[in-house]
């Protein structure tokens, strides 16, 4: 590698050196040191194409010149800086090579690859490890299809050519197509926001399927019949002995709306109570920051859970986490072949879809939007409420959303084996959950 004259000094790298019997120090902008060597190639480049220099180069002609050892100093980095340039982008063919060595337009020897901008993403974004693992996956297949360009190579043309490739060859559907882009939008939006590219986002208004046919093609909602038939089937009872993990965490779901990876994270000192004896979870980590929040608890589901939970320690439920699947993964799978015993055939019926019956119920029984939204753990985008108004308390929350859910409730008592009665509200309310 050339021998540069950089140094470190703080956080920065800088170049010090003498062109034309001028002093030149300049910052290089960065405190790694990779990126200050090609960022100190470029501004020797430049610099010295700036100034009267004395060496030849010619690739068309094979020629290289230099007078003297400082005009073949130059000569050096000039060639250094072409490498860079043309690192992991081809050779250069003699009749396109230029007597003089710049870069294209668009191009910048300084620029990160994908796979370096998305590092930079996961340093400052805190993201879920399911998350971080399916970004992961979209810039390594995009950078692979695209054999790892600088980020400021890559062009509308090239996301077009990709979402192509992805429904022709990998036989993607278009909501996946959709997924897949926007994740390559995010990091470029991110790229912008943090001065490593000033270039047009490529992946931007990309999107194959429009907002409404999103809403459309997405999870679908239970039936009330097709709960019921989920609750009567025979695999569902086995499993009350067999799994009793898979049919807790069923009943936590159409009974609070979580999602399955806050379900099947939850520990022990999750579980409250409110001094006004209010039993509820607190969710600390979510998809969202509107999913950090507290969800009160039936005394249907208080009565189904107590005996599972009375013994727990630290976690709740057995389910381990899996890189870039979560902790619901098996649940997931289960609900499958659950959905299969029972006779239920419907297509985009999954465990999500407990979640969106329950915010229905809830719709349906009057619950106003802003309760819903706390109760499920949905971002509501409205400043007289997120700016002007403070948190619902959970006594509240309780007393506004839980009768919406006793039809549930009356569901699960008339199908499930192991339900007490639900005579006395108050003796449920002081049963041992903690």
């Amino acid at each position: 590698m050339l021998n540069l004259p950089i140094y470190l000094l703080g956080s920065s790298y800088y170049l010090h050196t003498r062109i034309g019997g001028q002093q030149v120090k300049r910052s290089l902008r960065t405190a790694y040191r990779r990126e200050a060597i090609i960022r100190a190639i470029s501004l020797l480049n430049s610099l010295h194409m700036s100034t009267p220099q004395k060496y030849e180069l010619d690739l068309s002609k094979s020629i290289l010149k230099a007078d003297g050892p400082e005009d073949h100093s130059r000569l050096m980095a000039a060639i250094e800086a072409m490498k860079a340039l043309h690192a992991g982008q081809g050779t250069t063919t003699a009749q396109t090579a230029p007597n003089t060595v710049t870069a294209p337009l668009n191009d910048d020897p300084t620029a990160l690859k994908l796979g370096e901008l998305l590092n930079k993403f996961f340093l400052l974004r805190k993201v879920t490890p399911a998350t971080a693992q399916s970004y992961k996956n979209s810039v390594d297949e995009f950078s692979k299809f695209l054999k790892n360009p600088p980020i400021t190579r890559v062009s509308v043309s090239d996301v077009t050519r990709w979402q192509e490739h992805l429904a022709e060859k990998q036989k993607n559907v278009p909501r996946t197509i959709d997924g897949k882009v926007g994740v390559i939008k995010s990091i470029y939006n991110f790229a912008k926001k943090q001065g490593y590219t000033r270039g047009e986002n490529p992946a931007e208004n990309r999107d194959l399927l429009t907002k409404k046919q999103k809403l459309k093609g997405g999870y679908a909602i239970f039936e009330k019949e097709e709960l019921d038939l989920l609750f009567r089937s025979q695999f569902f009872k086995d499993q009350q002995e067999k799994a009793p993990d898979y049919t807790n965490a069923i009943l936590f779901g159409v009974l609070t709306g979580c999602r399955i990876s806050e379900i099947t994270t939850l520990k022990k000192d999750q579980f409250k109570i409110s001094s006004k004896g209010t039993h509820y979870i607190t969710i600390r980590d979510s998809k969202t920051l509107a999913g950090i929040r507290e969800v009160p608890l039936h005394p249907a589901l208080i009565s189904q859970i107590a005996d599972f939970t009375k013994n727990k320690t630290a976690k709740v439920f057995k389910y381990a986490e899996k890189e870039g699947k979560g902790a619901g993964n098996a649940v997931g799978k289960m609900f499958a072949r659950n959905l299969t015993s029972a006779g239920i055939t419907r297509d985009k019926l999954v465990f999500h879809s407990l979640r969106k019956y329950v915010n229905n119920e809830l719709m349906k029984n009057g619950v106003s939007l802003e309760y819903r939204c706390q109760f499920v753990g949905h971002e509501l985008d409205n400043v007289n409420v997120s700016v002007y108004t403070n948190t619902i308390n959970i006594d509240d929350l309780a007393n506004t959303v839980l009768p919406a859910l006793d039809s549930i409730a009356a569901l699960l008592k008339g199908a499930t084996s192991t339900t007490e009665e639900i005579s006395n509200l108050g003796d449920l309310l002081e049963g041992t959950l903690i």
